[in-house]
This record gives C-alpha cells, structure tokens and sequence, in this order.
C-alpha cells in the first residue's frame, strides 16, 4: 500500500471520536454486525430484506478483507477494516433504516465487479495497478462510514433526519467509477481468467443489475393474492365474462385499450380480475401485469407500490430489460425507490424496450387505491392495453364498460348456494336444500359476499325451525346482514366476550387517522392491551383464535413470517359498515359496535390505563431515559394518540341514550382522575423525552389542540363532559406553559414565538401536579439545544 493511502485512511480514522478510534482497534465478523440488526428490527418489513441482502454479502465481503488485510498490518488503528467501520455504523445509526439502506447498496457495488476474477488475490499482491483500484474500491465504503459515525457521535441526542442520501450517491458513482479502473488493470495484466469471464460477463451482470433493481423496487406480495382468490372462486362462476362483448372488443387486435368492470362492492369484481389474470397468463405472446389494491393495506394502496409491482413483474419476464433503466436506479440515490417521478420513467423505458408484442394490465380495486386518477392516467400514458375492475367510475373517456348486474351471477351463486346447504347435516331435505338456496341467492341480488356470509350464518344454526325462521326473515343489503350477524353474535356470547368484542371493533380501524404511528395495520399487540383492559388487567391467552370467533366474519387477524401479526377487515363493506356505526343514531346499531359513538371516550380510557398501571409502560420509560432515543416495538405511540382524540373532543354524539350517558360519566370520570393525579407522569416524561430530543413541535401543537377544544363550554349539556372540559383547560393551561419555559418552542422568535407564547397560569405554583410537570420539564430541557 503506497504512502497516499495510508495518509487517505488515516486522515479517516483521525476524524472520528477517542470512544469509536478505540473500538476500532478490535476485531470483529459479520455475526456481530448481524446481531445488531436483528436486536433493532423491531415492527419494520424493511430489517427482514435488509438481514436478507446483508447475509448473501457475507462471502465475498470476507474474501474481499481479506485481500485488503496488509491495511491492518500496516495501521494498527484499524483491526477489521470493513466489519469495523460497519459495526460502529450499524450500532450508531441502527434506528434509520434508509441509513442502513444505503449502507448494504454500497456493499453490494463494493464486490460486484470483483466476482469476474476468480484469483484476484494474487493479482492484488502481483499488480501495481490492481492493487490501486481495489484500494480506490474501499475508499469510498471507509469515507462514507466515517461521516455517519461522526455525525452520530456528535450527541446521542441528535434527531437524525438525515439518510446520507447525497454521502450516498457521491461514494456510490466514485465505487462505479473504480470498476472501469479494476477492468482495465486486470486486461493490463492480461489475466487468463478475466479474458475467459469476460465472455459470461453481460449475461451475468444482467441478472445482478437486475437483482439490484428488483431489491430497489421492492415490491408488493401480490402473488399470494392471486393464489387466495383463486383458491375461493367456485369453479365456472366466471367464464361468462369470455363470451361477453365487452372482453372480446378488449382482447381482439386493434380492439378497445381499456375494459372497465363496474360493480357494487361484494359483486364478485376480485374474483373476476383473478379469472382474467389467469386466463391472460395462458395466452400465448401476453405479459400480463397486475395488482389487488387493498384499502387497509398500506403496501397495498398508494400509487407508488402500485407502480412498483407493476415494474418488478415486467422486469422478470426480460432480464435485460433491468439494463434500460440502469441510469435512473443508480441516479435515485436511495436504497429503496422512493420516487413517484422515477418510477414511472422507470416503467415507461421499460414498457419501450419490452419485446411482448402485448402487455396487459389488469388492477383490482381501484376505488380503494389513493389518488386513483392519478394511476389511471400513468397507466393510460404507459401501455395500451390495461384492464381494470372497480367500483368507482373514473374512466368514462377511455375504453369500453362491463356493468355486473344480477343477470350474469344469479346461476352462479345458486349453484354455490346448493352446493353449500348440501354439506349442512341439518338441511338433509332436498326441498329445504332447494328452498335456502333459492331465498339467498333472491336475497343476494347478485352480491357473492352477501351469499357466502349468509350461508355461514344459516350454517350455524342448531335446527330446522330456526333455519326456517332465518328465510322467512332474511336481511336485505349487506347493512342489514352485517347487523344481523353481531346482533346473533352478541345474543351467543357471556358479559366478558362481549367487552371483548367491543375493544375488537373500537381499535381495528385505529391506525387509519394515524398515519405517522406506523404503515402497517393496526398490530395485534396494541389490540391485546385493549383486550388486558377489559380482562381486570390480565394477558389474554390465545388471542387470535379469539378475536376471529368474536370478529363477526368481519375481522381477521393476519400472519406473516416477515411481520408481525396485523388485525384488520375482511372486505372493505365491512369497514364502511362499521364506519358508518360511528355516526349512525344509537337504536340502529348493534351493541357490539355501540361503543363507537363515544370512541374517543372509550380508547382513551385504555390508554391512560396502560400509561398509568402496565408494567410494560413503565420499562418502556425507564428505557427511554437510559437511551434517549427513538423507541421502537413499542405501543406507546398509539396509546398516546388514543389520548389526545380524547382531549381534543369538543362535544358529544347528538341523542345519546341513558345507557351512554352513564357510560360518559365513568369514562369522563376516569379521565378527569387521570389529568389530575400522577397516574399522568409517565406519560408526561415519555412525551418530553422524545419531543425535547427529537426538537420537534408537535407536542405543543397537540397541547394548543387540546386547550383549543376545552376552551368553550360544549353544545351538550351533561355534566360529566363539562367537568372533563374544565379539567382538561386547568391541565393543558399548565403544560403549555411548562412547554414554553423548558420545550424546543422557546427558540421560536418573531410573531410565531410571541403567538405561542403561554404565561404562567393563576394558581400554576400552588397545585402540586403542575409543578411536577414543571420539574420534568427543566429535568430534560438541555435535551433539545443538543438537537
């Protein structure tokens, strides 16, 4: 190694701090690095790709130190030169995930061209030249891992906002750079086995660019889709589409560029575009493309993850197609696409340079993808065949319709229909048997869901008589079958099973109104507080069997080996139904969702239960004391916003009935406990931990929110809610004053800083819970001036 690399890398390690030049000095492996991410995991999908990548890297990075080892013999202040550096990365910055993101992509380019030259060890010790294009290889990797070890190590406490994304796309094209270097100097040497690679080369460096885009993309899982609704379509329900006018004007050359299938929800329009999708894969010359948005699925709903899968799917059916859009992939400058601009260039040059003389598209669920006009018209820009099956009615101007009406599904659900009551032991009539299937396929008027949830509703009948009573007095519409199936629900079960029941319905829809809590669903974890809650605090065993039997056919909890377990709705007529149950007058709901009407109330009081009595709470805290930084695996988020929609209520449901109004002075009573004693501290210090150390505002905001709501007496007249209005203007009086003596806010200047500015409250020093607040204030104000 000549003198200019050795003043390159020391010049790197003398930036660092003492602590990380100690550690430096020790030797460590790519186990240790490992453990690391496995520790900081957590709720991301995103650590499970990212343990992926890492593991298959773990080969050639050895080998690659081990070339490079002289650096060690040479500076004793390095003992591992590349699981080093990363250690101390991993350790620092284990919480961003973009960070570590870009790390792995620069791994990856770190090796790539090394895995043309089979001996380039003895190439390295024999070859001037090699010698200094490897070493111009690992530069790059060093400089990038000192930065973020600097700018970490600056403060523990630092809100780190930052991916390093421009650090990553400058050492990113400098490791590019240094391949052409590495070429050249192998053919100098005239290298046998680099000549004889040479020949493999564009073929295999295909399959890695396109196993780096793909990685880039990382698209949604939507062949599991495909196989489940699949694996539910009765046989021969759909074939009918093939002979109808609409798909053939769509399939024939030189026909119609769009097929638009318009339905009501529940008409079968999901099983439709499976059949389609499955029909079009057995075509000859047809790349098919496609996806099944889903509503409460956040990987499942934005335009973006759209794209995304639409693009990986047609990158796998040409393998050099990856090379077309080599220049934008390595031009983003993130380790995971994130940009709705480049990805639809992406797929355009794609769709350009495909040799399919036909692509077809075909996406299920367009109403319940975000800003699907927008996906509409990318699409209609991109490709010239697209078939699409939606509720919403957003493409009048493009293409043929295939309205769904009763006529093409009547035979069909018949059919399902007889076949179900044949196999119930208690429908042994034929009559009977022609009987049910007759009255729920008339009832069904075309909806297969409404079909199958009544016939499981008819299946759990204990006898001929009630069964009869059940067709005689058959729900119409699926708001109808929806209220029958949790009233017999609620009729079936103990007092217990009932509280049970209501926690399931309160929480499952939670996290659609808070975005910034997480992207997944709603997690089973937060729903078994709730169901601790109604269990005199005790963990409920069990939980999933329990929550499937006392969702009502409505809720599911889903499993994943790469999640954790999410709950959330069947079908999204069952999300709109309990949806409407929030705001629908008391005598129409059913008591199972009841509680919704006074949502806010109820989930509230779970929270400032688990914030105030559960242990996990408690050692959630004292870890963020320990650490100061971002929690994570954590559910304090969720309880936390569980509070402030509480706070933030300014008045109550119209026509409340006796059994609401007792239920609002207990809740309300319980609150109002909760804001006037300790039990409110530990929340109080979790929220200031994060908020002075992250600098951010937002505590404040929700502070302003809360005293906004309780400034002015309610249009309701009961009492209960007017004492909680009253408490809860004395509390957050008193804690947007602490805010604005000891928060991040005090640095606001100007006309903000004199608006937000809070003075100190009559009576502030003489209640003995406002001056705790303020004493966990002054406790972590330096926090935020290290920000």
């Amino acid at each position: 190694m000549t003198n200019a690399w050795i003043v390159v890398l020391q010049q790197h390690l003398a930036s660092l701090p003492p602590l990380q030049q100690q550690s430096l000095k020790a030797t460590t492996n790519a186990g240790a690095c490992l453990d690391i991410i496995r520790l900081a995991r957590g709720r991301q999908k995103g650590y499970d790709r990212l343990l992926l990548a890492l593991q298959g890297l773990i080969d050639p990075i050895k080998r690659f130190e081990g070339v490079i080892d002289v650096i060690v013999q040479v500076n004793s202040d390095i003992a591992s030169p590349i699981w080093g550096p990363l250690r101390l990365v991993l350790g620092l910055a284990s919480e961003r995930l973009a960070t570590l993101q870009n790390i792995t992509a620069l791994l990856e380019r770190l090796v790539e061209p090394l895995f043309r030259f089979q001996n380039y060890e003895a190439l390295f010790h024999s070859n001037a030249a090699v010698n200094r294009s490897i070493y111009n290889l690992y530069t790059p990797l060093i400089g990038f891992c000192a930065a973020i070890i600097r700018y970490h190590s600056q403060s523990s406490l630092r809100n780190v906002l930052s991916s390093f994304d421009k650090e990553f796309r400058e050492a990113s094209e400098s490791i590019r750079h240094c391949w052409t270097e590495v070429d050249i100097a192998a053919n100098a040497a005239n290298i046998e086995e680099a000549q004889l690679a040479r020949a493999a080369e564009t073929s295999r460096r295909a399959v890695q660019i396109r196993t780096d885009v793909l990685r880039w993309l990382c698209p949604s899982n939507v062949q599991d889709d495909l196989r489940e609704q699949s694996s539910i379509c009765m046989a021969n329900s759909c074939e009918w589409i093939l002979e109808s006018p609409e798909y053939n004007v769509f399939t024939r050359p030189g026909g119609s560029t769009v097929l638009t299938i318009l339905g009501r929800p529940g008409e079968g329009k999901t099983f439709l575009a499976t059949f389609v999708v499955e029909t079009l894969l057995r075509a000859d010359n047809t790349q098919v493309l496609y996806f099944f948005c889903k509503a409460g699925d956040p990987e499942k709903r934005s335009v973006l993850r759209v794209l995304q899968t639409l693009l990986a799917q047609l990158l796998r059916s040409d393998i050099m197609l990856s090379e077309v859009i080599e220049e934008i992939y390595y031009n983003n400058g993130h380790a995971v696409a994130q940009s709705l601009v480049d990805v639809q260039a992406a797929f355009g040059l794609a769709l350009q340079a495909t040799q399919s003389p036909d692509v077809c598209i075909v996406i299920d669920g367009l109403d319940e993808c975000q800003n699907n006009l927008d996906l509409i018209r990318t699409l209609l820009e991109l490709t010239s065949n697209a078939a699409t099956a939606q509720k919403a009615d957003g493409l009048k101007d493009h293409g043929n319709f295939l309205r769904l009406d009763a006529t093409y599904r009547t035979a069909s659900i018949r059919a399902y229909a007889l076949q179900r009551v044949s196999n119930m032991r208690v429908l042994s009539s034929k009559r009977l048997q022609q009987l049910a299937a007759g009255e729920v396929c008339s009832a069904a008027q075309g909806l297969w869901l409404y079909a199958r949830l009544m016939l499981d509703e008819i299946q759990h009948l204990p006898n001929i008589t009630m069964i009869q009573h059940q067709l005689r007095n058959i729900p119409r519409g699926l708001q109808q079958l929806y209220t029958q199936i949790l009233t017999t629900l609620a009729s079936t079960i103990d007092d217990w099973q009932l509280a049970v029941a209501q926690q399931i319905f309160l929480w499952v829809d939670f996290n659609d109104v808070i975005l910034t809590v997480s992207e997944d669903n709603l997690s089973l974890a937060v729903l078994e507080i709730a169901l601790q809650y109604v269990s005199m605090g005790e963990p409920v065993h069990d939980s999933i069997p329990l929550i499937r039997r006392l969702g009502g056919h409505m809720v599911d909890v889903f499993e994943a080996d790469d999640s954790p377990a999410a709950v959330d709705f069947i079908h999204h007529t069952a999300r709109q139904y309990v949806e409407w149950s929030s705001t629908a007058p008391s005598a129409q709901v059913p008591v199972i969702l009841k509680p919704r009407r006074l949502r806010e109330l109820h989930c509230a009081a779970t929270a400032a239960w688990y914030l105030s009595q559960h242990p996990k709470a408690k050692s959630d805290c004292h870890r963020l004391r320990q650490t100061r930084g971002a929690l994570r695996g954590v559910q304090y988020f969720e309880m936390a916003y569980a509070l402030w929609d509480a706070f933030k209520l300014a008045d109550l449901p119209s026509r409340l009935d006796d059994e609401e109004s007792i239920q609002i002075t207990e809740l309300c009573s319980q609150l109002i406990h909760f804001l006037s004693s300790d039990q409110c501290l530990t929340w109080i210090e979790m929220a200031v931990l994060i908020n002075y150390a992250g600098g951010y505002s937002l505590l404040l905001d929700n502070v302003e929110d809360a005293l906004a709501a309780s400034s002015e007496p309610p249009a309701s007249t009961h009492s209960s809610f007017e004492a909680f209005r009253q408490a809860r203007h004395v509390f957050f009086t008193d804690y947007a004053y602490v805010i604005c003596r000891t928060g991040p806010n005090q640095c606001l200047s100007g006309l903000e800083g004199e608006r937000r500015a809070h003075n100190a409250p009559a009576g502030f020093y003489e209640r003995p819970l406002a001056r705790k607040l303020l004493q966990i204030g002054r406790r972590y104000s330096n926090l935020h001036d290290e920000v």
